[in-house]
């Protein structure tokens, strides 16, 4: 595997992110009582109240992300896994250029866990019925610290540089289509970049991929489905990992490129048809680099016994934010899950219900107590029924 040598680039700084949106609107714990659910559908249940003091100040400490900087004329793309620039320099200078992709390697992908349950209800528009889906909870995780190496893991799992593919891989080397290079002719990421910054054609685009490892996503899934199964949810559920900000692509500076990015224009050449013939002719024109790769690992293997991680286990974070997850689905939320509510769920206790303060006087703590137990009684008592179910 080719490389471009050179002292280790430093793991990235973390910090807060106060622009995330979905993060912006969830953090802090969201009441019940604010939400209304059909009599039949959910549980009473109450949750616990945004936590104050101490707790926001350990969430501060200890949950952040790892924040990609932006690149000089760049946007991100509709998908959210590619940052496109036309930044003419990294098309003119390979030292330039060189220097932005080492940069850019030390920001893991943005790595998600989201669980989303649905299902289908039957409503009647005037004089005909028709079937409405409706979203009953969508819940994310951020796992992108996972990723992120300390000075505890193990030194087989830091990452050494870049990857690029060998001569019997198939890859766009340069060319309008994947090639596969002789073996004499074999290059490192150094090559791939001068060849790039030298090439002779006007249209051409280079590209970063970052990729992830050896995360037990099948055993993870396992795990939460049931999780949520034992909420005794009757709805279509979904897991997935979704990976973005994994790619950052190079344009060189042309009109070509820059137009082929507007959406207005593609939609001219969509209802227009010209699609058909403009297509083709970028497809032609067009000289792509795909071959440098930067690897995180999120444990030294698949599966199995033995497994050094980066961080921590998928059972070990499992165990860790289960307690939260439950909650935040019997409380049908839509959003993030963060440290913020991990820890006002542990406040909380076990079953998620706000604990009864202390009067001091024993006739009304008593009473106090025997309301909460009536709750979670009938919490119980619903969730037997099961929720969420088609109807």
């Amino acid at each position: 595997m080719g490389k471009i040598t050179g002292s280790k680039p430093p793991p990235g700084v973390y910090r807060d992110d106060p622009d995330r949106d979905d993060a912006a609107s969830t953090s802090s714990a969201v009441l019940m009582e604010d939400v209304e659910y059909p009599d039949s559908d959910l549980p009473a249940y109450q949750d616990v109240p945004p936590v104050a003091g101490t707790a926001q100040s350990q969430y501060h400490e200890t949950q952040s992300y790892l924040i990609q900087p932006d690149l000089p004329k760049s946007h991100l793309s509709r998908d959210e896994t590619t940052t496109i620039t036309h930044y003419p320099l990294y098309s003119q200078d390979a030292g330039f250029l060189g220097q932005m992709l080492q940069d850019q390697a030390k920001y893991p992908p943005t790595f998600t866990a989201r669980m989303v349950g649905t299902h289908t209800e039957t409503r009647r528009n005037k004089e005909k019925q028709e079937k409405v889906t409706v979203t009953d909870f969508d819940v994310r995780l951020d796992l992108t610290h996972l990723l992120v190496p300390s000075a505890t893991t193990h030194p087989s799992l830091l990452r050494n540089g870049f990857e690029t593919p060998s001569p019997g891989m198939k890859a766009y080397r340069g060319h309008r289509t994947k090639t596969i290079a002789a073996a004499e002719s074999a290059e490192d990421a150094d090559a791939y970049i001068n060849s790039y910054v030298s090439s002779p054609f006007l249209i051409r685009s280079f590209t970063l991929n970052r990729h992830i490892i050896n995360h037990d996503s099948a055993g993870l899934e396992t795990l939460l489905k049931s999780l949520i199964g034992s909420t005794n949810y009757r709805g279509h559920l979904q897991v997935s990992f979704p990976i973005t900000h994994n790619r950052v692509t190079v344009y060189s500076p042309c009109w070509q490129n820059d137009y082929r990015e507007k959406t207005w224009l593609r939609w001219f050449f969509y209802l227009t048809f010209l699609w058909i013939f403009s297509w083709p002719y970028l497809w032609f024109v067009t000289r792509r680099w795909e071959v440098m790769t930067v690897v995180f690992p999120y444990s030294s293997a698949p599966e199995g016994r033995n497994r050094e991680f980066v961080v921590k286990s998928e059972h070990a974070f499992f165990q860790e934010w289960k307690a939260s997850i439950r909650r935040a689905v019997l409380g049908k939320m839509q959003g993030w899950v963060d440290e913020e509510y991990r820890v006002a769920t542990e406040e909380a206790g076990r079953d998620g219900l706000t604990r009864m303060p202390s009067t001091g006087n024993a006739t009304a703590d008593g009473a106090l107590g025997f309301l909460q137990q009536a709750v979670s009684v009938g919490r119980d008592v619903a969730m037997a029924g099961g929720w969420g179910a088609d109807s």
